[in-house]
């Protein structure tokens, strides 16, 4: 009787290995090139340097994997990028090989030889790997003897193989010489020449620097080769397991490489959708690019009735994959759009401080999306639901912590519930009344979800500047102390507060970005909002309608002119708890708050 499973696929490999210099040639050539999933060169300065020290001492350094394909071929299981700060070409015929495990090594020892115009991922500029000479002479090859310089600062940008004296002199030695056998000869010999002119440095200690280098130079990287016309499916698996041992792949990276043997090259997508879609571009480049692609994948598991965990996404058919993509393109960059709009219907999420959990994207792509395409309820009755669940689940904390499995049921939840098939209020929203006393305690709150919130529902209040009296955008905001920190620390107003009761949420504001604080800086309420009062064409009923923006009532403003901060405090409090209550369309019992004190 057949069991039903696949019979597993023999892998073959054979061994070998590849010496630095021929590593750099090739790379160049474009004959080593990597799979279009592979992840991107994310090493920084200190493991770049650690490599190098490894091979100076001629110590192992794990092997890589390739798979041979034929360049321009129909055997290539992958589409082929180049490796970073390479030339960027691939030959379009000949034998390549795909590097599928080992990708930061070979592209950190590319680097340190070529000294790409390329920044690392800790550094903002790019940088010169060099060796200490008189470390190297007496035998030292340490990490100390690696060194690497900003060519954006002093001499490092322009400085040559053959400018000896100042190699000498800086006790550096750039790691380009190495790039190939003959330019490590020709900076040798000018070297040699160099020391029988100078009294600084010997030919021996020339030659002892050739000697101490030399396992560096012909260091034989080991190489373990696929047979060529591996199926697409065991490389991908043989990738997958060598991932959860070494740096792991992203999701989206995993199913790049299985979908492409379907016929969907999904890097090339992405790319199509930052290419058209205006907020999904803007919030990429102002956030998390890779987060955001997972995101998306979350929502189109979504959008397919799936559950949106990591394995489940991973397993996305490729069937109709193109159309599913595209519809959920379109709705991230609307819910993005909405997102940071402050007008009427949107939830004034800011550039400086985000969505208040960004797992919160792909459910509300996905009900927005429902909710403005419904037949059932009036749209505007729709759009209502899925405010009330967001800010339910922003301030109950809801999406704190892994959210797949709540993300999934508060879709289902919903949909049914905007389709009209669910009476029952959602989850997020029954349990909110309770949890949210529980979980937020305003007088504490100085960062996390709840306090993203609140800086929105401040842009959504229409909250204006304390210097221009101009409104706020999500794009142009800061925050600041209403009373100021200093002044509370230092007893001032007649008590001495700590870190937290200065820093909670109801002594903070928005302000414009672009403000200097003027009307503020360190000085108390009493002194600066009479010349508010004096600067404002309304005058002092002017202020009071400004700070009603910034959920401060008219208790809370006697208590700014009063300078008394507790009652400043419990008044904003109470405004800012009935505006959660507004926005989550339900009321929550604050007792509970208030006994946790």
């Amino acid at each position: 009787m057949s069991s039903g499973l696949d019979t597993p696929d023999e892998l073959e490999v054979s061994l070998t290995n590849k010496d630095v210099q021929k590593l750099v040639q090739e790379i160049d050539e474009g004959k080593i090139v990597l799979p279009d999933f592979q992840r991107d060169f994310v090493w920084p300065t200190g493991q770049v340097g650690s490599l190098l020290e490894s091979l100076l001492n001629g110590y192992y350094i794990n092997t890589l994997l390739t798979l041979p394909v034929t360049g321009g071929g129909d055997n290539v299981p992958f589409p082929p990028r180049a490796v970073e700060a390479s030339s960027g070409a691939i030959a379009d015929s000949g034998q390549l090989e795909m590097v599928l495990d080992g990708q930061q090594r070979i592209t950190s020892i590319h680097y340190a030889l070529t000294a790409p115009d390329l920044a690392l991922d800790n550094t903002k500029y790019p940088q010169l790997f060099g060796l200490s000479f008189s470390d190297v002479i007496l035998g030292a090859l340490e990490d100390d003897t690696i060194q690497w310089k900003s060519t954006h600062y002093g001499i490092w940008d322009d400085l040559q193989p053959d400018d000896y004296a100042t190699q000498i002199e800086k006790d550096f030695i750039p790691f380009t010489i190495f790039r190939s056998k003959d330019s490590f000869d020709d900076w040798r010999y000018g070297m040699e020449d160099y020391a029988n002119e100078t009294d600084e440095i010997s030919v021996d200690d020339v030659r002892a620097f050739d000697r101490q280098t030399r396992v560096f130079r012909n260091y034989g990287i080991p190489i373990i080769e696929m047979k060529a016309g591996t199926s697409p499916a065991t490389v991908v698996q043989t990738f997958e397991r060598i991932n959860t041992q070494g740096l792991e792949l992203g999701i989206f990276d995993i199913l790049t490489a299985r979908l492409y043997p379907k016929g969907v090259q999904l890097r090339n997508l992405w790319a199509d959708a930052l290419a058209t879609n205006s907020d999904i571009k803007e919030y990429a480049d102002t956030t998390d690019e890779k987060r955001l692609r997972k995101h998306l994948l979350k929502a189109l598991a979504l959008y397919r009735d799936k559950e949106c965990k990591d394995e489940s996404v991973g397993e996305l058919s490729g069937t109709q994959f193109e159309d599913d993509w595209d519809t959920t393109v379109q709705m991230v960059n609307r819910a993005l759009e909405k997102a940071q709009s402050a007008s009427a219907g949107g939830f004034g999420v800011t550039e400086k401080y985000g969505f208040p959990y960004s797992t919160l994207l792909p459910p509300l792509a996905n009900l927005l999306h429902l909710a403005e395409n419904s037949e059932t309820y009036p749209r505007h009755e729709s759009l209502e639901m899925v405010q009330r669940w967001y800010w339910a689940s922003t301030f109950s904390r809801r999406y704190s912590g892994s959210s797949d499995t709540i993300s999934y049921k508060d879709y289902t939840e919903g949909r049914d519930w905007i389709r009209g098939e669910r009476t029952e209020v959602p989850e997020a929203i029954q349990d909110a009344s309770t949890v949210i006393p529980v979980e937020l305690d305003l007088s504490s709150l100085t960062r996390g979800g709840p306090y993203s919130g609140i800086m929105s529902l401040l842009v959504l209040n229409d909250a204006r500047d304390f210097g221009t009296f101009e409104s706020i955008t999500v794009h142009e905001v800061d925050d600041h102390h209403i009373f100021p920190d200093a002044k509370l620390k230092n007893g001032a107003t007649g008590t001495k507060y700590g870190k937290t009761a200065r820093n909670q949420i109801l002594n903070r504001t928005v302000i414009e970005s672009q403000n200097n604080r003027f009307n503020i800086r360190d000085r108390l309420p009493r002194d600066y909002i009479p010349d508010m009062i004096d600067a404002h064409p309304r005058g002092e009923a002017g202020i009071k309608d400004l700070l009603q923006g910034h959920f401060i009532n008219e208790d809370g403003f006697e208590a700014l002119l009063s300078d008394d901060y507790e009652r400043f405090c419990q008044a904003r409090k109470e405004e800012l708890r009935n505006e959660i209550e507004h926005r989550i369309g339900a009321s929550v019992d604050w007792a509970v708050s208030e006994e946790m004190v």
